[in-house]
């Protein structure tokens, strides 16, 4: 079925102290997530569930990444999480802050 992209939003998340690149990409993607307001669902009629959700996060250290976690925070529709090599090691004091970014691609099918 062809589909069209309706939605991007991107973001930003930080773990300030434990190292962890699965709690960076897990605010980023909140992040994002509050940012986006789908009102288009209500509007158009359509069941949230035909939507299908991509989810881009970058990292220091993609395979420490726990992608059903992150995966587990979009409330609707196919979720596809797709982890890649990026964000930042940031140096603070004695201790490192992991930086994660965050893409939210929402898509629906065409409808004519």
């Amino acid at each position: 079925m062809a589909e069209q992209r309706l939605i991007i939003e991107m973001a930003q998340g930080v773990d300030l102290h434990g190292r962890d690149d699965t709690k960076a990409a897990r605010r980023a993607v909140e992040q994002a997530l509050q940012g986006a307001s789908l009102p288009i669902f209500g509007t158009l009629g359509v069941d949230r569930a035909v939507m299908r959700v991509v989810v881009h996060v970058a990292v220091p250290r993609p395979d420490a990444v726990d992608v059903q976690a992150i995966a587990g925070l979009l409330p609707y529709g196919t979720v596809e999480v797709v982890v890649a090599q990026g964000g930042l090691d940031v140096p603070v004091a004695g201790d490192v802050a992991v930086m994660a970014v965050a893409a939210l691609e929402v898509f629906l099918p065409v409808r004519v």
